[in-house]
């Protein structure tokens, strides 16, 4: 029994770590500025790379100010729900030019945000067009279920921004 017993809790331990790694899997194969909050990235910078980004890959890509840090529980849960979905999270970046905008006591980043109207918790979801143009500005508690996010609203709020060649 007790030769069980290590593998079995570092077995646990493991996928545990896996499971909830910093890196989402959902953003490995994104731009710099979709990785992480970053108290050190210019949002005005980013924004306009992510715009220059959604020209480029096509008609109707959106471009989504992700707002939070990394202290913030919500926000990563986000991360391990689009990473236990992987075909929500494949829809997620098709729709999306994803830009995470770091909120912190180090780094507010009051001066970007005053662009968009007031947010009153994180994360928070700005919808943006392909010029950077504000289309929605959306509170993720609307998305949440439980302790988590609901699968068929996150679709759903994925499906509404989609460019119309791409719903189904």
């Amino acid at each position: 029994m007790k030769r069980l017993l290590l593998p079995l809790l570092l077995g646990t331990a493991l996928f545990h770590g896996v499971a909830y790694s910093a890196h989402p899997l959902w953003t490995s194969t994104l731009p710099d500025y979709s990785q992480g909050y970053d108290e050190q990235r210019d949002p005005a910078q980013d924004l306009a790379a992510a715009t220059a980004t959604a020209k480029a890959q096509g008609e109707g890509k959106k471009v989504l100010l992700l707002v939070g840090g990394e202290w913030c529980s919500w926000c990563q849960e986000m991360n391990h729900f689009l990473d236990r979905e992987p075909t929500l999270a494949s829809q997620f970046n098709q729709t999306f030019v994803v830009v995470k905008v770091n909120v912190s006591k180090a780094n507010n980043n009051a001066s970007f945000l005053t662009h968009y109207p007031e947010y009153l918790g994180v994360p928070h979801f700005y919808v943006l067009d392909g010029q950077g143009k504000l289309l929605e500005s959306v509170n993720t508690g609307l998305l949440e279920k439980g302790k988590s996010y609901d699968r068929e609203k996150f679709g759903k709020f994925i499906a509404f921004f989609q460019p119309p060649s791409e719903r189904s």
